[in-house]
C-alpha cells in the first residue's frame, strides 16, 4: 500500500542566504560579486506584481518564494541556484510576464554548468522524491509539499554523477513535460536512475503541458497528483546505454568520422527546432536568439552548412556547439545526447 508523500517544512527565509549586502545596483554581476548577497538584493526588490504572478500565475506559494529567495533584477525574475554545499553558484533569469516580445523565456548565468536545483532535498534522503523539468515546475511541486529536484540545464542534462546520490531514496518519480524533449529527458533519467518511475500527466494538459499547467491552468490539487504517482510506471531502459555498441568517441569536438556520422543523422534544424521556434527566410531559418535578450530576430540557422550564427551575441557553430551552449554540457555529454537523439 502506497503511503502519502511526506510534506516538507517551509522556512521563512533561507538561512544560507541570510547575509548583509551593500551592493548599490541591480542586474550587474562581476567576477567579484557575492552571489548570496546578490540573491538577497534581488529578493528585496521583488515587486508585488511579480510576486502576484508567481503565486497566481505560477502556483508558487509565498513561503516558497521567500524560502528560495526568488527576486527581480529590474528586467527578469531571478532564481538563485545553489550547489550541493548550499553555496549560490549561478542564477536563472525568467522572462517578465509583462514583456510582449518573443525573447527567451529563460536565461542563465553564462559559462556555468548545469546544476541540480534541489540538492538540499536529495541530501536530506526523503522517502520519495520527484525529478521534474524546470525550476518553476519544481517550485510548484514544493508548494504542494513534495520533495522535488530538477536540472538547471534542461530536459536532456541530467548528469550521470548525480545518480548515486539518489540511491538512499526509496521512491523516485520522473515527471517531465508532455513533449518530445520531455520524453527524451525521461529516457535520459532512466539511464542515470533506473529505479525511477515515469509520471504521465493527463491528456488535458495538452502537448507541451507541464506540472504548472496541471495545478494552475487545470486547477488540480495534490491528491489528484498523488493518484498520478500511484499510477507511475517503470522508466524504459535505453539499449544505447551499452557502451560497447556506441561508436568511438573522438578526442576533440567536431573531429572524427563518428561525429560527422552523428551530425548527418541529426539535422541542425531539427535539433534547434526543439528549443527555438524557427521560421523560413529564403534558404535560411531565423529566430530570436535563445542566448541573449534578442528583440529582433538575429539568430540564423543554415541547413546547407549545418551551422548557426547569431548576429547579436556572435554565438555560432554546429549541433554540438548549440547543445553545449544551450544545455551547458561538456562535449562528452553533448555527444551522448546527440547519439541518443539520433537513434
Amino acid at each position: 500500500m502506497r503511503t502519502r508523500p511526506e510534506s516538507l517544512p517551509l522556512a521563512a527565509t533561507p538561512p544560507a542566504l541570510a547575509v548583509p549586502y551593500a551592493h548599490p545596483t541591480l542586474g550587474r554581476m562581476t567576477p567579484t560579486t557575492d552571489l548570496r548577497a546578490q540573491a538577497l538584493e534581488y529578493h528585496r526588490h521583488l515587486p508585488k506584481r511579480i510576486r502576484d504572478y508567481l503565486r497566481l500565475g505560477r502556483g508558487i506559494a509565498d513561503e516558497v518564494i521567500d524560502l528560495h529567495c526568488l527576486g527581480w533584477n529590474g528586467q527578469r525574475v531571478t532564481i538563485p541556484i545553489t550547489d550541493r554545499d548550499g553555496q549560490v553558484v549561478a542564477f536563472k533569469f525568467a522572462k517578465d510576464p509583462a514583456d510582449p516580445t518573443n525573447g527567451p523565456k529563460m536565461l542563465a548565468t553564462p559559462g556555468v554548468r548545469a546544476e541540480l536545483y534541489g540538492w538540499e532535498r536529495v541530501l536530506a534522503k526523503p522517502t520519495q522524491i520527484i525529478v521534474c523539468e524546470g525550476e518553476f515546475d519544481r517550485l510548484v511541486l514544493e508548494s504542494q509539499g513534495l520533495a522535488t529536484v530538477t536540472s538547471t540545464g534542461g530536459a536532456l542534462t541530467f548528469r550521470r554523477e548525480w545518480g548515486p546520490h539518489f540511491d538512499p531514496i526509496p521512491s523516485i518519480y520522473v515527471c517531465f513535460d508532455n513533449d518530445d524533449a520531455g520524453r527524451e529527458g525521461a529516457k535520459r533519467v532512466a539511464e542515470v536512475i533506473p529505479r525511477g518511475r515515469i509520471v504521465r500527466l493527463p491528456e488535458e494538459v495538452g502537448e507541451g503541458g507541464d506540472v504548472t499547467d496541471f495545478f494552475v491552468r487545470l486547477g488540480r490539487v495534490r491528491d489528484e497528483f498523488e493518484q498520478l504517482l500511484g499510477a507511475a510506471q517503470p522508466l524504459p531502459l535505453r539499449l544505447s546505454t551499452d557502451n560497447r555498441q556506441s561508436p568511438p568517441e573522438p578526442a576533440h569536438p567536431g573531429s572524427g568520422s563518428a561525429v560527422q556520422e552523428l551530425k548527418s543523422r541529426l539535422p541542425i534544424e531539427d535539433l534547434i527546432g526543439r528549443y527555438v521556434p524557427l521560421r523560413p527566410s529564403g534558404q535560411r531559418l531565423v529566430a530570436r536568439c535563445p542566448f541573449h535578450e534578442d528583440h529582433t530576430p538575429s539568430f540564423v540557422v543554415y541547413p546547407g552548412t549545418q551551422s548557426f550564427h547569431c548576429f547579436g551575441c556572435l554565438a555560432h557553430g554546429d549541433v554540438f556547439a548549440f547543445l553545449m551552449r544551450y544545455e551547458r554540457l561538456s562535449f562528452r555529454e553533448a555527444l551522448e545526447v546527440i547519439r541518443n537523439l539520433s537513434n
